[in-house]
């Protein structure tokens, strides 16, 4: 059970965002609780009106004997407050066959408040399964066409009718319309930005001197970049569902094809078995100085499946010490961290490499550089696509 803070749902201008009946079925059934502590909840089926400061009072100074559902479910609330945990929780439930019973208009904090009263444990059990960390990645795919074709930039009528599209896919993604793409030239590259809408969210706010709620839907802004000479193109969106779309979208509005950009960059960790610290070296690499292996994940293949995290100021040094063994086979690690120090930069900075297709790194800038070094020590397959973005 989470230890005594309740943290930002004790203020509150969360609180209001909550749709007021989902609220009231959430804390009913701790009426008791919440009338001790000199707070009379109204039925969630009236229209009494419930004071969210005096309830966020509550909640910003816990009783010892404040219940340990309310506790478990402010953590949760907290956590899955955001798009990915919201599409989760839909999915979920309509596998389970139940109905939530929210229109298009109900914000992420809704979805997963009225999920909580449905099937706790479903909620329990989805959060355990999220990572809920956003990275700072771009995904990219590569064209299977040969020779790739030349492409000199949309012309107004492919933008308008990718527009379209992507309009009713975010419609039906709960999103809303008005979907636009802004495209500009850099370069060599064309970039792509993807303005729509986000799950709606509902905000205290004073008008005439009285508390009010503001209801509104949110802005998102995906980045796409593509490269003609390559027949790249790197994503950075909000999704794993939403990046599969645009992929296709692009490929069937620009090209012809859904399928133009078929699979991402073969990324490996196989140097760090066969050739130990040697696959550090970055000396034909101008501009890093020295990199460092501090984390790996790796995954345990047998019954039961799980995985060891092992983090240290040098990872080799363990593995050269008898102190770790890395696994003979790339496939068991699943995650590589580093520490890249580059020339006149004041301390290292981290990148991750997540095969098959993803790396995280702590400043976009980094990636041309990071590309190089991960080609000339063989993290990337000769002749498949880098993460760079």
């Amino acid at each position: 059970m989470p230890t005594l803070k309740t943290g930002p749902l004790a203020n509150p201008d969360i609180l209001s965002q909550i749709r007021r009946d989902l609220l009231l079925a959430w804390l009913w059934p701790l009426r008791d609780y919440f009338a001790r502590r000199g707070l009379d909840l109204p039925s969630p089926d009236s229209d009494a009106h419930l004071s969210c400061d005096a309830l966020a009072a509550i909640f910003l100074a816990p009783s010892p004997d404040m219940p340990a559902d309310l506790l478990t479910s402010l953590y949760l609330f907290r956590e899955l407050d955001n798009e990915r945990a919201m599409d989760a929780i839909r999915d979920e439930i309509a596998r389970q066959g139940l109905d939530l019973a929210l229109g298009a208009e109900a914000t992420a904090l809704d979805v997963v408040v009225r999920a909580w009263t449905l099937n706790r444990h479903l909620v329990e059990t989805l959060h355990q399964r999220l990572e809920l960390k956003r990275p700072r990645s771009f995904k990219c795919f590569a064209t299977d066409a040969a020779p790739i074709p030349p492409f000199a930039g949309p012309t107004p009528e492919q933008i308008t009718h990718l527009e379209t599209r992507l309009n009713s896919f975010y419609e039906a993604w709960k999103r809303g319309c008005g979907a636009r793409v802004f495209p500009s030239r850099q370069g060599d590259h064309w970039l792509f930005l993807v303005r729509h809408g986000a799950p709606c969210r509902r905000e205290g706010a004073m008008k005439d001197g009285e508390p009010t709620t503001v209801f509104f839907r949110p802005q998102r802004h995906d980045v796409l970049k593509y490269d003609p000479a390559r027949g790249k193109l790197a994503v950075n969106c909000c999704a794993d569902r939403e990046r599969r779309v645009l992929l296709r979208l692009f490929g069937d509005c620009f090209f012809g094809r859904p399928d133009f950009f078929p699979a991402g960059a073969n990324l490996t960790l196989l140097p760090l078995i066969q050739h130990g610290r040697g696959c550090l070296v970055c000396g034909d690499v101008p501009g890093i100085e020295h990199v460092t292996l501090t984390e790996v994940e790796t995954q345990v293949p047998v019954p039961p499946r799980h995985c060891h995290i092992r983090k240290a100021g040098d990872i080799f040094h363990l593995v050269e010490t008898a102190k770790l063994t890395l696994p003979a086979d790339a496939v068991d690690i699943t995650r590589a961290t580093f520490l890249v120090k580059f020339a006149r930069a004041s301390r290292p900075r981290r990148f991750t490499i997540m095969p098959p297709d993803r790396v995280v790194y702590g400043r976009e800038g980094d990636s041309p550089l990071l590309e190089r070094f991960m080609r000339l020590r063989g993290f990337i397959a000769p002749g498949e696509l880098s993460m760079a973005a």
